[in-house]
């Protein structure tokens, strides 16, 4: 075989000498990751998780398998200990959708009579400083949907919270964004291969010498807001959808509202002004209170200013 070199255009990837074949690792399964942090290290616990469902809607579906592994993250943002891996089934109490079957390998004799305990997991969740999945928006609110009841603890997201054209990705799913840092899964689509396939990304180094980790805890620990869009009359839900406003139409009152970061603000602020001809209602987004489903926040009223002759 010709010698490796590293090309900066695609990082964390090997080329044949040539340039025209790029040479993908597996991801490290869990006997590859050391068990405990070095004595004496500091690092900060965060939990990595990844739920299997019935199906997309949170109202109609439910989680399956979920699997939520504790890892150890030095002060710069590298894995340096997989603490723990757990995972479970649960028995959603009807039979399983035909391509979830298909998807997963999951049948309903598999789940039959299984479950997880909901305080247990909350428990796991509590024990961590952070938790994050891939796609938050999605996996937070089937887990807090299974728990009960809400549980306080930091979340980030590896789709959101990244600036993956940035870093020199193209976006896209977790294995087209493994695959541009050099490894493949071997299998997805179960809960355990997702979330150890994630600790992997969540451990690569980009080009400007940080880990991805390293920025999703970044924006975790970095304010955020919430632009509730309920000063903006009926006719301009297509301007919101375009700049990527999301409808919470679980609500009565069927509010537009976009999470926006500190460097996107000043630019939001501005967007909405001019488009809308008045101000949004910012509320603020501790991290805490981020990715969960619409429908266990309640939205902040307007401040209208009453004409004198109403008074």
């Amino acid at each position: 075989m010709n010698s490796l070199n590293h090309k900066t255009g695609s990082p964390g990837c090997r080329y044949t000498s040539s340039g025209q074949q790029r040479i993908l690792k597996a991801v490290r399964n869990r006997d590859e990751w050391p068990r405990r942090a070095r004595e004496g290290q500091i690092f900060r616990r965060i939990c990595v998780l990844d739920c299997e469902t019935t199906g997309l809607h949170l109202a109609r579906h439910q989680i399956i398998e979920l699997c939520g592994a504790v890892v150890a993250v030095d002060e710069a943002g590298r894995v340096v200990a997989v603490e723990c891996v757990m995972t479970g089934l649960v028995d959603p109490g009807q039979p399983l959708p035909k391509e979830i079957s298909e998807l997963t390998g999951l049948y309903d004799a598999d789940v039959a009579g299984r479950s997880i305990c909901g305080e247990q997991l909350a428990a796991l969740l509590e024990h961590c400083g952070g938790a994050l999945a891939f796609n938050s928006q999605f996996d937070r609110p089937f887990v807090e949907k299974h728990i009960g009841r809400h549980v306080r603890v930091k979340w980030g997201c590896a789709m959101a919270d990244v600036p993956w054209r940035k870093c020199g990705f193209e976006p896209g799913p977790q294995g087209y964004l493994l695959n541009q840092a050099g490894y493949f899964m071997p299998s997805a689509h179960r809960a355990k291969d997702d979330v150890l396939a994630l600790i992997q990304l969540l451990d690569h180094v980009c080009s400007d010498g940080k880990s991805v980790m390293a920025k999703v805890l970044a924006a975790m620990d970095a304010p955020a807001w919430r632009f509730e869009a309920s000063t903006a009359a009926y006719g301009f839900g297509d301007d919101l959808w375009e700049q990527r406003y999301r409808f919470a139409k679980e609500r009565t009152h069927k509010l537009w509202h976009k999470h926006v970061r500190p460097t996107e603000f000043r630019a939001e602020y501005r967007w909405y002004k001019e488009t809308i001809g008045k101000r949004p209602v910012v509320v603020p987004l501790p991290a805490s209170e981020r990715y969960r489903a619409n429908e266990t926040w309640v939205p902040k009223q307007p401040k209208v200013k009453v004409p004198d002759w109403l008074k």
